[in-house]
């Protein structure tokens, strides 16, 4: 009930800017590469974001690290990213407001999450992979190398340290260079499928094998980060944002999947992929997607915050981490 109210507050906030001639208030946001973002990607393609009283400016960036740059350096009002690279932020000076935390379910029970080996190299078991001196990739200072982290200590203890871990910032080009089967690495979905599902004209698809599935490892949510200083001065931005966003995931949630692969195949394209020609993917790549359940936007969670934060620091990542309490804002989730 709160929440529809707060979206019609924001349709009325919308037709008195237009009455008055006013300009929409702008937000300049950047979204990575993962599945979590669709809904936001999808309020832009909807008009949804005008519709609610904002006009938005959507930056796709690939790398982490220069997603984090372009927020310190002030060229991004907000971002929504991983606890990890979020608590990055906090640590480096700029006051943020962690605004809402994002989950997703997929509706099938296939891999979520696993680290995969091109069937070239001939590894049927991580223990194999590992005994031949090769490394599994990941995302650099991310919630992937903290989930990689935990996975392998539960499996090999004190052995874990010993494990080669290579680091690269771009989650999109580590797909990309483990569909050339250069690299075995760690991936979600939707690139598992993807990469299983596509093949160029007159190719075939990249056979991987799983070497562990990570899915028990429940991933964990990005999160909604704001400028601390644009959220306090545009509220009402903010609060539209948050309108459209959650009327896209209710329109996702409650739109037949052929129609929704239909419409939304350039968007995610354009996140996942961008700059890659749509008529040259495949009808198999279609028919992988899998179209994940949305749950509304929801606090971060204080254990969870703690839990990456120590991890941080055990890393040395940070030295310092910023409470709970001085980031965490439930303002726009009310």
């Amino acid at each position: 009930m709160t929440r529809t109210r707060g979206a019609v507050l924001s349709c009325l906030l919308f037709l008195s800017l237009a009455v008055l001639g006013q300009d929409l208030p702008t937000l300049r946001f950047s979204l990575p590469p993962m599945l979590e973002a669709l809904p936001i990607a999808f309020a832009q393609e909807w008009d949804l974001f005008e519709e609610h009283g904002v006009s938005v400016e959507l930056v796709g960036i690939t790398d982490n690290r220069d997603r984090t740059g372009a927020f310190m350096t002030g060229n991004l009002d907000g971002v929504m990213e991983d606890v990890t690279q979020s608590i990055l932020l906090a640590n480096s000076g700029v006051e943020i407001s962690f605004t809402s935390a994002s989950q997703l379910r997929l509706q099938t029970d296939s891999v979520s999450l696993a680290i995969l080996s091109p069937a070239v190299f001939r590894f049927e078991t991580l223990d194999e992979l590992l005994e031949s001196g090769s490394s599994v990739y990941t995302t650099y200072r991310s919630d992937y190398e903290y989930i990689l982290s935990r996975f392998l200590q539960d499996t090999y203890a004190e052995d874990a340290s010993a494990v080669r871990v290579t680091y690269i910032n771009d989650m999109l080009q580590m797909a990309v260079w483990l569909g050339a089967q250069s690299i075995s690495a760690m991936l979600p979905e939707p690139y598992i499928s993807y990469i299983r599902a596509y093949y160029p004209s007159g190719g075939k698809p990249v056979e991987l094998n799983v070497l562990a599935d990570l899915s028990p490892y429940v991933p964990t949510p990005l999160v909604t980060v704001f400028d601390a200083r644009y959220a306090e001065q545009n509220p009402e931005a903010v609060a539209a944002f948050y309108a459209a966003y959650f009327a896209a995931i209710e329109r996702i949630n409650n739109t037949p999947r052929d129609i929704l692969v239909d419409e939304g195949i350039d968007v995610a394209v354009g996140l996942f992929f961008p700059g890659a020609d749509r008529t040259t993917i495949n009808q198999e790549v279609l028919d992988a997607l899998q179209i994940p359940y949305y749950e509304l936007p929801d606090v971060l969670s204080q254990d969870l915050y703690e839990s990456v934060a120590n991890w941080m620091l055990e890393k040395y990542y940070v030295m310092h981490v910023p409470a709970y309490d001085e980031v965490v804002t439930k303002q726009f989730l009310q």
